[in-house]
């Protein structure tokens, strides 16, 4: 069975324990479908880089992070972990290059 966006129940949080209290009403809803986590995501090869990029960026009000690759890893793996969402919707800010970083940095531990 291939799922789709389409499939799943967008979530917009401002926290993971807001992300968890949310995910579980809309499980309670909508018994079998998947929940779909976004996150709003400024990353670079190190955090005083990612957080000095996020100066002047507005946000659309979803769970942001904001740091290093291995970071957002660990925060995917924590999402996962407490079976807060089934996928995670990772929304670039400020022209992060999220997919690269992640497969340069990711890649090579």
């Amino acid at each position: 069975m291939t799922t789709t966006i389409e499939d799943g129940v967008r979530l917009h949080a401002v926290d993971l324990q807001d992300a968890q209290r949310r995910a579980a009403e809309l499980r309670a809803a909508t018994p079998g479908t998947p929940v779909l986590l976004d996150i709003e995501v400024l990353i670079d090869r190190d955090t005083r880089s990612a957080f000095a990029a996020l100066d002047g960026v507005s946000t659309g009000g979803a769970l942001r992070y904001v740091g290093t690759p291995h970071g957002l890893a660990g925060l995917i793996a924590d999402v996962q972990r407490l079976g807060i969402a089934d996928y995670v919707v990772l929304k670039p800010l400020a022209g992060s290059p999220v997919a690269d970083l992640m497969l340069a940095e990711l890649l090579a531990s």
